[in-house]
C-alpha cells in the first residue's frame, strides 16, 4: 500500500483521472442488464490481465499487488429498479520458484462492495466486504529437474499442480472456472496428456440458478485432455469431462430435487489458416448425464445436447495495427423447458429428455444481454485497433474496438437465461459493445465497456425498451 501511494505523489495527475474516469462513467439514466452476465466479461478480462505471471528468476522469491476500482450501474430488470455498484479490490502476491522444477503461487483479495443508497440486493448491506484466497498452488516438474541434472532435454515430461487454480479445457467452451484441483501433464514427442481431479470452491456461484442452489455449488470434476503438437500451424485436441453434482439446496424442498450431473466430450483445435495472420479456434461438444427436471422428487431424466463454436481473427500488419473477428456459438436447447433454460427449477418438462445444454465455460455473449449459451445461437462481429500508436509512449497501448452480437434461440418455444423472453419466436435481438482498454504506464491500466441491447420479436411489448450497461475499471500494480 506504501508503495501504490509512493507512485501517485510521483504522478498527481492519476488520482484526477481516478475522479475523471468515475464521472464519466456515471449513467445520466437508468440502465438495464443483467449484473451477473456483464460482470463476468469484466470479472474475464481483468482475470488474463492478473493471471501472466511475472517472469521468475531461477530462484528466488517475488511478491507484489494490485488496486482495482470498478464502477457498475444497471437496472433490475426483476424487480424494475436502478442499481449502481463501486467495487474497491486490494489484492496481493508471492512466488516461489527454484531452478524452474518447484514452483509455488498464492493470491488473495480484499474486496469491497459499495452500493448506492438503497441499492443493495440484500437489504440494509449497502456496504459489504468479504475475502478470499484466489490462487494457492504447488507445481513440481520433472521433466525440468532431469534436465538439470543432465543437461540433455529428455524425451518425456510430467508436471504435477496441485492447489486453486484457474482451470479450462479445450477452448474454454465447457469449463472455465477457479477450482480446487489437482492437475497432471505427460508429454511425449508431439503429444499431450493431461489428467484432473476437482473440486469447486465452497460458495461459488452455481451454473444452476434456481433460488435454493443459485448462490452455491458442490460438485466433483474429473478428467482428460489429449493435445498433439506435431503439425506447425494446428493444435488439434479431445477431452472429456465429468461432472457429479452434490449441491445441497437452501433450505430443502419437499416438491423439489436438484442434481444435474452431466459429462461432455469435446474435440476442436486452434492455429492458423493460410497465414499467420487468419488465426482459428473451433470446438464441438456433445453432453449427456442424467438430472431432476420441474417439480421432481423421485427419478431423473437423460441429458442430451450439444455445443459449437467457430471463431476467427485476421490481423492487419500494418499501423494502428487493426484486427477483425468473426465467431459462431451454438448451444442446443430444449422445447419443453418452462422458464429457464438454466434452472432446475422451470426447467424441463418432468418426464421427458433434457436437450438444453448447460456447461461451466465462458464466451463473451456481450454486457448487456448477457445470456447464458443455452438454447442460443450467437453470431458476432468485431473490430479493434490501436488508433493513437504513433502519438507518444502514453498512447502506443490505448486500443479500442467493437462487437456486434445477434442472438437466436436454437428452439423457438423453449426458454433461455432470460426469463422475460417469452414469446415464441427464435428472434431475440442485438447488441451493439464498444470497449476500451488502455496500458497508461507498465503498471496502471484503465479498461471502459458500453453496451446497448435491442430485444427482438422473443420479447412482449412490456420487455422489448433498449437495455444497456457500462462498466469503467482501474486497475494498479505495486
Amino acid at each position: 500500500m506504501n508503495i501504490s501511494t509512493a507512485y501517485l505523489r510521483r504522478r498527481p495527475w492519476c488520482g484526477w483521472f481516478v475522479l475523471v474516469v468515475a464521472f464519466i462513467a456515471w449513467p445520466a439514466g437508468a440502465l438495464w442488464a443483467q449484473p451477473q452476465g456483464g460482470a463476468r466479461v469484466y470479472d474475464e478480462q481483468l482475470r488474463v490481465q492478473l493471471d501472466e505471471l511475472p517472469e521468475a528468476r531461477e530462484v528466488g522469491f517475488d511478491a507484489g499487488g494490485w488496486l482495482n476500482y470498478v464502477l457498475m450501474s444497471y437496472d433490475d430488470q426483476a424487480n424494475m429498479r436502478h442499481r449502481t455498484l463501486q467495487q474497491f479490490q486490494v489484492r496481493g502476491w508471492a512466488s516461489l520458484n527454484y531452478k524452474g522444477v518447484h514452483k509455488a503461487y498464492v493470491r488473495g483479495l480484499l474486496n469491497w462492495d459499495v452500493w448506492a443508497t438503497n441499492d443493495a440486493v440484500v437489504r440494509g448491506r449497502d456496504c459489504d466486504n468479504y475475502n478470499q484466497v484466489e490462487r494457492a498452488w504447488y507445481q513440481f516438474d520433472l521433466g525440468q529437474l532431469l534436465l538439470n541434472q543432465t543437461g540433455k532435454q529428455q524425451p518425456v515430461g510430467l508436471t504435477l499442480k496441485v492447489g486453486r487454480e484457474y482451470t479450462t479445457f479445450g477452448t474454454a467452451l465447457v469449463l472455465s472456472m477457479p477450482l480446487d484441483v489437482i492437475d497432471l501433464n505427460l508429454t511425449a514427442g508431439d503429444w499431450q496428456l493431461r489428467a484432473m481431479l476437482a473440486k469447486t470452491i465452497k460458495d461459488s456461484q452455481n451454473i444452476d440458478e434456481s433460488a435454493e442452489v443459485s448462490s452455491h455449488q458442490d460438485r466433483c470434476f474429473w478428467g482428460f485432455e489429449v493435445t498433439y503438437h506435431g503439425l506447425s500451424n494446428h493444435r488439434p485436441f479431445a477431452y472429456f469431462l465429468n461432472n457429479s453434482d452434490h449441491s445441497t439446496p437452501r433450505p430443502r424442498s419437499q416438491t423439489q430435487r436438484y442434481d444435474y450431473s452431466s459429462r461432455y466430450l469435446g474435440v476442436g483445435s486452434t492455429g492458423s489458416l493460410f497465414t499467420p495472420n487468419l488465426t482459428y479456434k473451433t470446438e464441438l461438444v456433445g453432453e449427456w448425464g442424467r438430472t431432476y427436471s420441474d417439480r421432481a422428487t423421485d427419478g431423473q431424466d437423460e441429458i442430451c445436447a450439444f455445443a459449437a463454436d467457430l471463431q476467427m481473427e485476421y490481423l492487419f500488419r500494418v499501423p494502428t495495427r487493426p484486427r477483425i473477428m468473426v465467431e459462431f456459438i451454438r448451444a442446443s436447447g430444449d422445447g419443453d423447458r418452462g422458464t429457464s433454460a438454466v434452472a432446475t427449477a422451470g426447467g424441463n418438462r418432468l418426464g421427458t429428455r433434457d436437450e438444453a445444454f448447460n456447461a461451466f465455460g465462458f464466451r463473451d455473449t456481450g454486457i448487456a444481454f448477457a445470456p447464458k449459451l443455452s438454447n442460443l445461437n450467437v453470431y458476432v462481429v468485431g473490430a479493434k485497433f490501436y488508433p493513437l500508436e504513433k502519438f507518444g509512449r502514453l498512447f502506443k497501448k490505448l486500443e479500442v474496438g467493437t462487437k456486434v452480437f445477434f442472438y437466436q434461440k436454437d428452439k423457438g418455444d423453449g426458454a433461455i437465461s432470460d426469463s422475460t423472453a417469452t414469446e415464441n419466436s427464435t428472434w431475440l435481438g442485438w447488441e451493439w459493445d464498444i470497449y476500451c482498454d488502455w496500458r497508461l504506464t507498465s503498471d496502471l491500466s484503465w479498461t471502459m465497456r458500453y453496451g446497448a441491447f435491442q430485444p427482438g420479436a422473443a420479447y412482449d411489448s412490456s420487455n422489448d425498451s433498449c437495455r444497456q450497461f457500462l462498466y469503467t475499471g482501474l486497475t494498479l500494480s505495486f
